[in-house]
């Protein structure tokens, strides 16, 4: 059982062992620091996935009052292909609030929504327009380390500290500016204090019921699960596209690989990240496993379901699927 409904707040959202449902929408949870980056650009980059980030709600569409697909323009390119996105943003309260006043879950416009948030989103959806939950999930001492490393180089960041340029690994880990059990925290819905073990339980207990989970460390096989589990196939120019994600699997998006430094189990700033992360370990473990038991989802499905019955509107001649497509428009910035 559900320690203490957690799950109702989650209530517009799927169950993870549902049955794939066309109707719901793919609510893909971005994880600072754990290949999500890859993967949010493996579907609006590759897979060219009608969006709902922040994005949207560039170039003025802010202002907008209906939920429309737009195509932003991408600030400081000349010549670039626009991609489509929903006029919203998925990634704070204020645009999730927005969102909902407009109608964005009955619209159903968006084929993947994106966001750092679990529990606010769900008043994205409805009962009648549920999401489905995914992510990427990182081994937690491996993805502290990883953010060390980079706010100290991102200065497009609001977390951005290039002071930390000067400080120890170990001395981050002692600082306040370290992250705590940051999975626990936002599964579990408690952002600040003490954490107990009921936090984890609750943890545990919202992932393994409303998560499909994927994991950095075997990030290719985790695209390949989300393809089938949602039916993703190509539409746009399969051998271009499965270039595209073939690029990102092996490299990652936002990586930040040349300024690491790799840590020992035995250094000491690995004791004390295990310590800020003692209730993270334990759920990335279960995790893990879950990952595993997860497979039962996509049984009797190929692994190159994605290239399956793909068509490609951006041929000559142009080909579409039988319920027919919507080619991406190659909206040239300078228009």
């Amino acid at each position: 059982p559900a320690p203490s409904g957690i799950l109702d707040l989650l209530d517009n959202f799927a169950d993870a062992w549902d049955p794939y449902d066309p109707l719901a929408t793919p609510m893909f949870w971005h994880i600072p620091k754990a290949g999500g980056s890859s993967i949010k650009d493996a579907m609006g980059g590759c897979h060219r996935f009608v969006q709902a980030t922040e994005f949207g709600v560039t170039d003025g569409h802010i202002e907008d009052t209906e939920v429309a697909i737009v195509y932003p323009a991408v600030p400081g390119v000349a010549d670039t292909d626009r991609s489509p996105f929903v006029n919203i943003d998925s990634t704070s309260v204020a645009g999730i609030e927005r969102a909902k006043n407009m109608g964005f879950a009955d619209a159903h416009l968006a084929q993947v929504v994106v966001s750092p948030f679990v529990f606010e989103t769900n008043d994205l959806f409805t009962q009648t327009a549920k999401g489905r939950l995914f992510s990427i999930f990182r081994h937690p001492i491996e993805r502290a380390i990883s953010m060390f490393y980079y706010i100290q180089v991102a200065d497009w960041e609001p977390s951005y500290k290039p002071e930390l340029k000067e400080w120890t690994l170990e001395q981050y880990a002692e600082s306040e500016i370290v992250e705590n059990n940051w999975m626990t925290r936002q599964l579990s819905n408690q952002l600040g204090g003490e954490l107990t073990e009921e936090n984890l339980q609750k943890a545990m207990e919202v992932v393994r019921t409303k998560f499909m989970v994927g994991l950095m460390s075997k990030i290719e096989p985790s695209m390949t699960r989300f393809e089938k589990f949602f039916r993703w196939t190509y539409h746009v120019n399969p051998t271009n596209q499965e270039a595209c994600r073939e690029r990102l699997m092996s490299g990652g998006s936002n990586s930040n690989a040349k300024n690491k430094k790799a840590v020992d189990q035995s250094d000491p700033a690995w004791e004390k990240l295990m310590w800020q992360n003692n209730f993270d370990m334990p759920l990335y473990e279960y995790i893990e496993t879950l990952f595993e038991q997860q497979e039962a989802f996509v049984q009797g499905l190929p692994d190159n379901f994605r290239q399956i019955d793909g068509t490609c509107c951006k041929c000559d001649p142009p080909t579409f699927p039988p319920e027919g497509f919507t080619c991406p428009v190659a909206v040239k910035n300078n228009e």
